[in-house]
């Protein structure tokens, strides 16, 4: 799994206040949501434990307690270990999300300028 977060096709924007719990098949962790995206998020503070594959996962995201909770299926990119060595941080690719997520990271992406390219249009 590539390490390089440098390739994105997305602009990524910080998210507060959100958690996310994931399973690996044999144990449910909690991950903080440091950033997110169209196209991907990125959990902080994962166990090393957590068994990083090639395959999809499904999270359940919680924020404050006014928001919904989202199950999003996402695959993870890449993985870095923090320096402790007690933890990793994961960049996922969102495979499958509700509506309701979509339009929650839509609110809080920066407006698109004129010439930038629209990231709903399946032709680019």
């Amino acid at each position: 799994m590539a390490e390089n977060m440098e390739k994105r096709r997305h602009e990524r924007m910080e998210l507060h206040g959100h958690i996310a719990d994931i399973a690996d098949g044999n144990f449910i962790y909690g991950g903080i949501i440091e950033d997110v995206s169209f196209g991907g998020l990125k959990l902080n503070s994962l166990p090393t434990k957590f068994a990083i594959e090639g395959r999809t996962y499904c999270i359940v995201i919680s924020g404050e307690a006014s928001e919904a909770h989202f199950k999003i299926k996402v695959r993870p990119r890449w993985k870095r270990m923090v320096k402790s060595g007690l933890s990793m941080d994961v960049g996922f690719m969102v495979v499958d999300a509700p509506l309701e997520w979509t339009e929650l990271v839509k609110k809080i992406m920066p407006k698109k300028k004129k010439d930038d390219p629209d990231v709903w249009d399946l032709r680019s």
